[in-house]
């Protein structure tokens, strides 16, 4: 949909464009040297349009892409957001069963007082993790037994993150205290005829398993290596969760049994107080030091995941932008034989009076003006394809309207040296002489 919108908001803008080419015929004597240039635009207009036309498509691909890169959330807090309101993220050299959230086992951990407080105070929900390739976009190669998540009650209940999309639950089985909970999907019960039921990244599941989308079902070894089905049941927005394969602490155990502990967890701190949250990774780090525990802020593992899909963006934005700057310096040769071609009108040109560095002047004007047309229907394109989505918290989008302004500015710039390159010495006939 936003390519077929954008086409057409392009399509439209180019036939505006070629109806005003064909209307600059029309009118007084002009009476500046923009306006003869604007006059000159008359003299061939189907190449200045197929000129203007390739500048706005090159444009349009250039506003259009740059508008997908990702930034953070504003507020990593919101459930919502694509760190599901989560503080950090806590991974195990080794599987462990050690709970801080229990008060009797922080009691033995031998923290400090401060370290405790703190520690008592986040929410803190344990997963079991069975180990494997990493899915995620950071991984180059294929995965070919994704890390599977076994998510227990204290996460389903708590909810969090954005669904893109999600299956429909039976309304005999909804929870009556929590029917709007896509997480609940997760506890329908496996059978021959209804795979185990499993959320995954959108993301992960369309590109690094090439798995489709909701309703989708695939298998993957269990512990003794044989094969079981899973079927897509919801699909998550992009989030610090991409690349793992997400279902419920039953299923998780009916495919590792022999797998005990817990091999990750997720830790929310809303309820320390902000000048105390800097304590929160020592303390999680002290409360799991035997576990070989590394803790990550979830605003840190988003940004690394995001900075992936945001360096794809940035290469075609660069090679973008220098084909789109080659190919207005190429501009050069079509104004080129525009000149050859125009040589009696030039010449008529000189004999009234206009010097060389005029009439370069007026050539140059005119090379300006076919790429600054093509420019502004790209960008227009470009802007009112994705202005539905530009600064909506859903999108995560951000319009990089610096890196939009500094290839205008270029491509300009470059349109002006095509121009003044075409007019060279050779090209531009010399005033007559009288005798």
């Amino acid at each position: 949909l936003f390519f077929c919108a954008g086409t057409l908001a392009l399509v439209g803008l180019l036939m505006v464009v070629r109806a005003w080419l064909g209307r600059v015929r029309v009118g007084g004597p002009p009476r500046s040297l923009v306006g003869l240039a604007l006059r000159g635009l008359r003299w061939r207009p189907g190449r200045a349009f197929s000129v203007a036309a390739i500048v706005a498509v090159a444009q349009f691909l250039i506003v259009a892409v740059s508008s997908f890169a990702v930034r953070p959330p504003e507020d990593p807090q919101d459930r919502a957001s694509p760190t599901g309101g989560w503080t950090a993220l806590a991974t195990f050299g080794e599987p462990t069963s050690v709970d801080p959230s229990d008060p009797e086992t922080l009691a033995t951990l031998g923290l400090s007082a401060i370290d405790e407080t703190v520690v008592r105070a986040c929410a803190i929900a344990r997963l079991r993790s069975s180990g494997g390739d990493d899915a995620s976009c950071a991984n180059l190669y294929a995965a070919g037994r994704p890390t599977v998540l076994g998510v227990g009650d204290d996460f389903v209940a708590r909810g969090g993150f954005r669904f893109v999309a999600h299956a429909h639950r039976d309304q005999a089985a909804a929870r009556a205290d929590d029917p709007d909970n896509p997480w609940r999907l997760l506890e329908s019960e496996a059978s021959a005829e209804h795979p185990i039921p499993a959320i995954l990244d959108q993301a992960t599941a369309q590109w690094a398993l090439k798995l489709g989308g909701l309703g989708a079902t695939f298998t993957i070894p269990d512990e003794q290596g044989r094969d079981v089905t899973l079927e897509i049941v919801g699909l998550l927005d992009a989030s610090m969760l991409q690349g793992f394969v997400i279902v419920s602490d039953a299923a998780f155990r009916r495919l590792f049994p022999e797998r005990s502990g817990y091999g990750m967890a997720l830790i929310d701190a809303a309820g320390v107080p902000p000048d105390e949250r800097v304590r929160v990774a020592p303390a999680l780090a002290a409360a799991w030091a035997d576990a070989g525990v590394a803790v990550e802020a979830a605003i840190d593992r988003l940004r690394s995941l995001q900075a992936v899909q945001n360096t794809f963006l940035a290469g075609f934005q660069s090679l973008g932008t220098l084909g789109l700057l080659l190919g207005t310096a190429g501009v050069a040769a079509v104004q080129m034989q525009n000149v050859l071609e125009r040589r009696g009108q030039l010449a008529l040109v000189r004999a009234v009076g206009f010097t060389s560095g005029r009439l370069r002047g007026l050539l140059a004007i005119e090379t300006v003006l076919t790429v600054g047309l093509g420019l502004v229907a790209g960008t227009a394109a470009g802007l009112l394809a994705v202005s539905p989505l530009i600064g909506s918290d859903a999108s995560g989008i951000r319009l990089p309207f610096a890196w939009v302004a500094a290839t205008f500015g270029l491509s300009l710039l470059a349109a002006l040296a095509a121009g003044l390159a075409a007019a060279t010495r050779h090209a531009i006939p010399e005033r007559p002489r009288a005798e």
